[in-house]
């Protein structure tokens, strides 16, 4: 448990930092700037896949039955502290452009797939 645990998240650290680091690089190439911080949604993200993925690790011990329903009832419960934690980013007055859409967009749907395929090793595993 601990040993797949590790390992996995040692290689969504160096995926993610890379993926932050192209991504800052892109946004300054252009000249952008975002009106929210980048390091905070990957640092949030980073946190709710550590604490999904723990608790899926620890439910499949005891429910092995219920990790697929635990995981899908998780990730809305991270949208909706995701929304109430960045809601002044996200329902600003002034609409977002593009490059601050697609910002938000790519780190969510990066660490879904990682805590989707997590799960799913998981629960084939078993």
């Amino acid at each position: 448990m601990i040993k797949r645990l590790v390992i996995f998240t040692i290689a969504i650290m160096v995926i993610a930092t890379s993926v932050l680091f192209c991504q800052k690089w892109y946004i300054s190439s252009q000249a952008e700037s975002l009106s929210y911080s980048l390091n905070a949604i990957y640092i949030f993200h980073f946190i709710a896949y550590l604490i999904i993925v723990v608790a899926v690790e620890l439910l499949s011990k005891k429910l092995p039955n219920q990790v697929g329903f635990f995981y899908l009832a998780s990730v809305f419960i991270k949208i909706g502290f995701f929304v109430l934690i960045f809601k002044d980013a996200i329902f600003a007055e002034i609409a977002m452009n593009f490059l601050e859409r697609i910002s938000i967009i790519i780190p969510f749907f990066m660490f879904l797939v990682f805590e989707a395929i997590y799960s799913g090793r998981l629960m084939n595993a078993q």
